[in-house]
């Protein structure tokens, strides 16, 4: 298989992520927090830059007072939020539901093959996974505890 220059620069380039990530942990995590604060900080000034400009133009137009206005912005902005939060919770329900009955399917295909699989096992072989088994969980539970 040969590369192209495009290929070899993203590989490259996943490749110093990874090892970054592997040897400064607390530097990639401290920078996604920071990321994350960010996105936030823009979110709360796209926030405020609407309702100050809700609050301008329901006084200019509608000529109200100052609590007047901040009761229909209020409602407003109430009234814009409802709409993506209802299509959220449709597309949440819809994706819950289709996940559910797809890792219902998977469970019940996997447990069928382990019945199979089990019932076709010798008694020897039978043993031979219940003590690799029984000392994996020993050796797991040094681990984690």
């Amino acid at each position: 298989m040969i590369l192209t220059t495009h290929q070899k620069i993203s590989y490259g380039l996943v490749l110093i992520g990874i090892v970054i990530m592997i040897a400064m942990p607390d530097v990639v995590i401290g920078l996604l927090f920071e990321l994350a604060h960010l996105l936030f900080e823009v979110v709360f000034i796209s926030f405020e830059w609407l309702e100050s400009l809700l609050d301008h133009l329901v006084e200019h137009l509608l000529h109200t007072e100052l609590h007047q206005t901040q009761t229909i912005v209020f409602y407003l902005l109430v009234g814009i939020a409802v709409l993506p939060l209802y299509y959220l919770w449709r597309l949440l329900r819809r994706l819950f539901f289709g996940l559910k009955e797809s890792l219902l399917t998977a469970w019940v295909v996997y447990k069928n093959h382990t019945i199979v699989y089990w019932q076709n096992l010798s008694l020897i072989d039978k043993i031979k996974a219940l003590v690799i088994a029984a000392g994996a969980i020993y050796l797991a539970s040094f681990i984690f505890m």
